[in-house]
């Protein structure tokens, strides 16, 4: 069960319950308590990659040329097959080239190089500026943590010895021991609620005053001065940063979009479409440097050849 749920409301309700700890007659209170695209088609087609292996390993071992045997994952690539999976190649490489006015990948890609190549030019050019930056900040940070903390344990001194005069008093007040159990009954009641604007209100009554960390900000400021102002150019880095990573983001979104639009199309399901493209793909490897395609039939080989212009097109 939560008492409050700031920090500042868990010190005023610490301290009440101290002053009736003292005053045996405390209540058991607790303080508060959490790309398909990119990334995804990677896998897949790592796992497309491991399935093909297994499918055709054994009979390419015995017999390189002879095609795969054929099931619900690995489908022959007949001439009305290839053409489903070009089709759904074309739609894909539409998503990537821009559909209805919106920016395709290429110009995402141009937009986000150029902010990364803007950023790391400003960033060669102030490195002194930056580097001289950087070390007063530090130093100033570790001199204000310093006068932070000093101030927080003067205050806490002056608090603690506030506790130890409430202390007495209810030792030595039955009227005062009497309304500081009133009060915490209270206290637990508004707990319940979440009530801490109410928690403030009753520790007030018993002569906690709130804690206030302004006072450690205003010891720091006095003996450290204010934190340096951020370079500029700095500052105009992190904003270039931030567009490279939105566009970044923006292009992961494009190639998911596309990756599932080419199933979709192809009227394949995500196995036998990664499948079927994993084995495109490596045909169109042995005909770029000339070799003889393997692991193919004899139909398969005639529809991948007739539309081979079409494949490359949509890989």
């Amino acid at each position: 069960m939560n008492i409050v749920n700031t920090p500042r409301a868990h010190v005023l309700s610490r301290r009440a319950i101290a002053v009736a700890v003292v005053a045996a007659f405390s209540l058991p209170i607790h303080s508060a308590s959490a790309q398909l695209g990119g990334l995804v088609k990677k896998a897949r087609d790592k796992a497309v990659e491991q399935q093909v292996e297994k499918r055709t390993g054994v009979v390419t071992a015995s017999n390189a040329d002879a095609p795969p045997k054929f099931d619900n994952v690995t489908l022959e690539l007949t001439a009305d097959r290839t053409g489903q999976i070009i089709k759904g190649f074309a739609a894909g490489r539409a998503i990537l080239d821009g559909a209805n006015g919106a920016p395709g990948r290429a110009a995402l890609v141009a937009r986000r190089d150029d902010a990364s190549r803007k950023s790391a030019t400003i960033s060669s050019v102030n490195s002194k500026t930056f580097d001289a930056y950087t070390e007063k900040r530090d130093a100033s940070q570790r001199c204000r943590n310093n006068a932070m903390y000093a101030s927080r344990q003067k205050r806490q001194q002056t608090s603690d010895q506030r506790t130890k005069e409430l202390s007495a008093k209810a030792m030595s007040d039955p009227a005062f021991r009497e309304k500081t159990m009133a009060v915490m009954q209270k206290m637990a009641a508004a707990q319940q609620k979440g009530d801490t604007a109410e928690m403030r209100r009753l520790a007030a009554e018993l002569g906690v005053a709130p804690d206030d960390s302004k006072p450690d900000t205003l010891a720091a400021d006095k003996a450290c001065g204010r934190e340096p102002a951020k370079p500029a150019a700095m500052a105009e880095i992190e904003q270039l940063d931030a567009q490279a990573k939105a566009l970044s983001d923006q292009i992961r979104e494009l190639e998911e979009k596309s990756a599932a639009t080419e199933v979709k199309e192809s009227g394949l399901t995500d196995r036998q479409f990664f499948m079927a493209r994993e084995r495109i793909e490596a045909y169109l490897s042995a005909v770029k440097y000339k070799s003889q395609p393997r692991g193919f039939s004899g139909a398969e080989l005639e529809a991948l050849s007739a539309r081979r212009a079409d494949l490359e097109k949509g890989m």
